[in-house]
């Protein structure tokens, strides 16, 4: 009996892939008929292959690719493939959920000011924290030139953030005290500094990031890489300070 060729509908309803299925996976090489007729290329099926075939429709339900499935038929490892192809699904279960976040942010913020609407949205995926980064250093070579190049470069606001007896000491304000949003970002050419840090990497969330990348270059920055659209993240660019510390710009 497992000799028999079957006709590909008949195969098609035992293994409940579709007849256009079928003829793909012969096309692409994963599961080819037992039989091809020259003349008008009618495909047949043994009814030992019904088997491969339905494991195939269960590996594809999962979204494993067709190159991993084939692997899999010719006898590679099938637990690592798949541990492998979990690990993809977790990431991906990862980027649908940071996704949903960023649609209720959006909904609450942009598109539903009447907080009773607001109070109908579920909102289970925002986070419960209270603690916000407020502050950055980075150590520069020249604090008055590096100034000019970040009020230049990204219209930040350098002002008094402290006062003391003996001084004021100034850096970048961006938004308002105690507000969403607030931050400082204090710059050290200091050696003395006890938390003066080496050359640094931080971000900066702009409007228009080819706009605002052409100002850092024109403010005498260096390129470091060219404005782009990298898989998972917001279009990015990142270029260095006058100290050679690097700035990424994230499109906001």
């Amino acid at each position: 009996m497992d000799d028999e060729l079957i006709t590909i509908g008949r195969f098609a309803r035992l293994s409940g892939l579709s007849v256009a299925t079928l003829r793909h996976y012969d096309d692409v090489d994963l599961l080819a008929p037992a039989d091809v007729d020259p003349a008008s290329g009618y495909r047949r099926y043994r009814r030992d292959q019904v088997g491969a075939a339905r494991l195939i429709r269960s590996l594809r339900w999962v979204d494993l690719p067709i190159d991993e499935i084939r692997q899999i038929l010719a006898g590679t490892d099938a637990h690592e493939l798949l541990a492998r192809h979990r690990r993809r699904l977790e990431r991906e279960q990862g980027h649908l959920a940071a996704k949903l976040r960023d649609v209720d942010r959006f909904l609450v913020e942009r598109f539903l000011p009447d907080r009773s609407v607001q109070e109908g949205l579920s909102m289970k995926a925002a986070s419960t924290t209270t603690t916000q980064a407020v502050q950055i250093k980075i150590a520069v070579d020249d604090v008055p030139a590096s100034v000019e190049f970040y009020g230049t470069a990204f219209g930040l606001r350098y002002d008094v953030i402290r006062r003391t007896d003996d001084e004021d000491i100034s850096g970048f304000v961006i938004g308002e005290y105690d507000q969403p949003g607030f931050f400082l970002l204090v710059l050290l050419d200091d050696n003395g500094f006890i938390d003066r840090p080496g050359r640094s990497t931080f971000g900066l969330l702009v409007d228009d990031i080819d706009a605002a990348h052409g100002r850092a270059l024109a403010a005498g920055g260096t390129e470091a890489v060219a404005p782009h659209d990298p898989r998972g993240m917001p279009r990015c660019s990142a270029i260095t300070d006058l100290s050679g510390n690097w700035v990424w710009l994230y499109q906001g």
